[in-house]
């Protein structure tokens, strides 16, 4: 099985997928790990180029934009994470994984939400001097990555087999939701 954890900014999304896969025996796929395994089947500039690539954000880069090459950009992302995911059970954190790995039968798509106050409190907790900032900064960037991409808007509940809110149900229960679903997910 395939969990594909996006998340806003101080949601816990890094901390939960890291207490699921430890729970499940799941490897955990963050972007050094992806980065790394991209690396071992010899496809590391492209997965490199596509973490570190800037969505166009200029009417006229828009429109210039090639929208062939965008999608051959796609398919090649597609095919690396399928080759990366492939053989195990796998929690892939962001970099639109869901929806690049949505043919999978056996994808399970979360996105974790939560209160401003929560998500500050954490990244301040984590150091961060302005954390508002960073969080604001961080989300939009996101979000811009996840429309370029995907032509979908980030964190749109359609878009997810579910959305958690961590505020409200804490880290650890965001687990127990996460793992219920897995070991009574239905083959379709």
């Amino acid at each position: 099985m395939i969990i594909s954890i996006a998340r806003q900014t101080g949601a816990g999304g890094r901390e939960t997928a890291r207490k699921l896969a430890e729970r499940l025996g799941y490897t955990y796929l963050a972007k050094a790990d992806l980065l790394r395994k991209a690396d071992e089947l010899g496809c590391f500039e492209q997965m490199y180029e596509f973490y570190n690539e800037m969505p166009v954000n200029t009417l006229l880069q828009a429109i210039s934009h090639n929208e062939l090459a965008n999608e051959q950009k796609r398919d090649r992302i597609v095919a690396i994470y399928e080759k990366i995911v492939s053989g195990g059970n796998v929690i892939v954190l962001g970099r639109c994984a869901g929806f690049f790995l949505r043919g999978h039968p056996d994808l399970l798509t979360v996105f974790l939400r939560a209160s401003d106050e929560f998500k500050l409190a954490r990244l301040e907790k984590e150091g961060h001097t302005d954390a508002r900032e960073y969080m604001e900064n961080s989300d939009a960037g996101r979000m811009s990555f996840h429309q370029y991409y995907t032509n979908q808007v980030w964190g749109a509940s359609a878009n997810y087999n579910i959305c958690i809110d961590t505020s409200y149900c804490g880290i650890d229960n965001a687990v127990n939701i996460i793992e219920y679903l897995v070991k009574h997910h239905i083959e379709k």
